[in-house]
């Protein structure tokens, strides 16, 4: 008798969030290497093991394993990270290409993507050389001076401290494994808004090629998955690309709601467990990620906001060394955080108390 699927959730940060569908023996395997082999994730050997859920008269080979749904209460922040670390690289420390933060409602059941561009100009806390950096720079300060719990750290407190709010969890990844990834589930079919052509385009040997891609449905692969989300030539630049990254997720999570496409990643889950493995540094624990990724698969997709802090949020200046950043509007990206950060309910609340004599 064929055994069932299981549907092990994982949101992984670096654009991807993702289900990796096993049977019960690929999901021990996969298990198991997290638990004794994975060098980010030691605290899993303290885990509770998932819960068996299955009939009376089922066999072992029908048991469908199942992961705990996330019982948590209060609103969830995580912070994704994407580095340009390319293939045979191994520097110590790495610039961030993509800075996004997800928020998840577990009451409200509603979520939301914010991109914040990486010229951002901000404090980055830490005794260095000035006070104020690229936003993208704190991960490379972090492990570069070997800040308190490294990159991942450093980027944590530098985007609390601009936003105002906690950062629950951290994860950073490379494009290289979120190229691998695109390619494991049959690539994805995004609705490009506009022509691009980017005639310099960077390769991985440091050269540049040309990448063009015509307006319209396009089913892209996962090297012209990272070209899309890469590219800076458009019209708004940065801003852009930060929604381009935010389409990709989207295509990602639809089609990972396809039970076919999960159905191709069974025999394959443990082999993209450990390319992943390499490429991934989290403080999330495995059954955190499935957790939540259960809430994420659970999400309606008019419940998941989208927000860019673009050009309605800053203003481009130049450095007196004569760097091009981007200024915050502080008053204005307070606003869009009170609303982004709240459900419905709660800013309803507020605005009640604030009007109560």
């Amino acid at each position: 008798m064929p055994r069932k699927p299981l549907v092990i959730g994982f949101i992984v940060l670096g654009l991807i969030a993702t289900a990796i569908g096993a049977s019960f023996y690929a999901y021990r395997r996969a298990y198991e290497y997290f638990a004794n082999e994975l060098p980010i994730l030691p605290e899993i050997l303290s885990q509770p093991r998932p819960v068996s859920i299955a009939t009376p008269s089922a066999s072992q080979d029908e048991i469908i394993v199942l992961p705990k749904a996330w019982d948590g209460k209060e609103r969830v922040n995580i912070l994704l990270l994407g580095i340009d670390q390319r293939a045979g690289e191994s520097e110590r420390a790495y610039r961030t290409d993509t800075i996004i933060v997800f928020t998840l409602d577990p009451m409200a059941m509603e979520a939301g993507i914010l991109s914040i561009p990486r010229d951002i100009w901000v404090p980055i806390p830490g005794e260095f050389e000035q006070p104020n950096y690229r936003i993208n720079q704190a991960n490379f300060l972090g492990d570069a001076y070997d800040y308190p719990g490294g990159g991942i750290a450093l980027a944590r407190k530098t985007v609390e401290n601009f936003l105002g709010i906690p950062i629950h969890f951290v994860a950073r990844i490379n494009f290289t494994a979120f190229e691998n990834f695109i390619d494991r589930i049959g690539g994805i079919t995004i609705d490009v808004p506009e022509p691009i052509y980017d005639p310099q385009y960077p390769t991985e040997d440091y050269g540049v090629e040309v990448f063009s891609l015509p307006a319209g449905l396009q089913t892209m692969d996962g090297a012209t998955a990272l070209k899309y989300a890469r590219t800076r030539h458009s019209h708004n630049g940065d801003f852009d690309r930060a929604r381009r990254q935010q389409q990709v997720i989207l295509a990602v999570r639809e089609k990972l709601k396809n039970p076919q496409t999960l159905a191709l990643l069974i025999a394959s889950a443990p082999d993209m467990l450990r390319e992943l493995g390499s490429s991934i540094k989290t403080d999330m624990t495995l059954d955190q990620m499935q957790q939540l990724a259960v809430l994420a698969q659970n999400l309606e997709r008019d419940k998941i906001k989208s927000e860019v802090l673009d050009q309605r949020y800053t203003e481009f200046a130049t450095t007196p060394d004569g760097a091009q950043v981007i200024i915050p509007i502080r008053a204005r990206i307070a606003e869009l955080r009170d609303r982004f950060f709240s459900s419905p309910v709660t800013v309803k609340a507020a605005e009640i108390r604030s009007t109560t004599p």
